[in-house]
């Protein structure tokens, strides 16, 4: 709606994944390293942890698009309930089992296909987002078994756990799973400075020529998101709209303010 006013190409904050619009801070380079090398040294597993919306999934979707096809299947799923069998039969079925099976079949059912997997030189990964919801300790004993699948002594992929740092307190009390942990990073919110820098990279990347956030308004921007990148987007895009409707020539402060009081303001349902 606004892109022809500001004179963008597209819109340039969106909560989708669109390699051209990442913004190399320094933590989000750092757990990009990190996971990489737990994939391409094909250790078994990692952990990649951070308040929600800092860029997670982002990290693991820029790293899958990196790597060499020979790193394949790269399965995705999200943790939405704590029922172990369900998990691994859900996971089993992605990967082509028959449906309705019991856990124990999803199970060598996954170890049959990931033996199939190295004897054609390849290694796969499996990626689990929100893990801090798993609770009960058979989820985790679970979790530790698909960490642990080997073949020819080797481990069968790399199991890559995303969530929220309350999954931290859980691991302290699991020492069998969280040793299993050879790759470990904390995706921190940006800084303020960087901040600005990824608004403004952002609407570079749109199309933008010229600076549209006033230096008031990046300060304010950074200020009430927190440095959380999906916090960033909704309140720059929501800012972007109402200082189209008036017409203004640059984003101010008093945009932001409004659109922050406006969605906080709102109450939950």
């Amino acid at each position: 709606m606004y892109t022809a006013f500001w004179k963008l190409r597209e819109q340039p904050f969106r909560n989708e994944f669109r390699p051209s619009f990442y913004f190399p801070s320094g933590s989000h380079q750092a757990a990009l390293l990190k996971v990489r090398y737990a994939v391409e040294q094909r250790h078994a597993s990692a952990l990649l942890v951070g308040p929600a919306g800092t860029g997670k999934s982002f990290v693991t979707e820029l790293l899958a698009a990196s790597l060499h096809e020979s790193y394949q299947p790269i399965v995705r799923k999200t943790a939405l309930f704590d029922d172990p069998e369900a998990f691994l039969v859900d996971l089993a079925e992605e990967l082509g089992a028959p449906p309705r099976g019991s856990g124990y079949t999803a199970f060598r059912y996954l170890e049959d296909i990931l033996t199939k997997n190295r004897s054609e030189d390849r290694h796969g990964i499996l990626v689990i987002d929100n893990v801090h919801v798993f609770q009960h300790q058979r989820t985790w004993e679970v979790l530790r078994h698909l960490m642990t699948i080997t073949v020819e002594g080797q481990p069968g992929w790399t199991v890559i756990l995303l969530g929220h740092p309350l999954v931290l307190p859980i691991l302290e009390q699991l020492p069998h799973v969280e040793e299993l942990l050879a790759i470990k990073s904390f995706l921190r919110p940006l800084t303020a400075e960087e901040t600005r820098g990824y608004v403004e990279h952002c609407l570079r990347q749109a199309g933008a020529t010229g600076s549209i956030f006033t230096p008031e308004a990046l300060e304010r921007l950074a200020e009430l998101s927190g440095g959380i990148p999906r916090r960033i987007n909704r309140l720059c895009d929501l800012a972007l709209l109402v200082a189209f409707a008036e017409k203004s020539t640059r984003v101010h402060a008093h945009h932001v303010e409004a659109v922050f009081e406006e969605l906080c303001g709102i109450p939950a349902q």
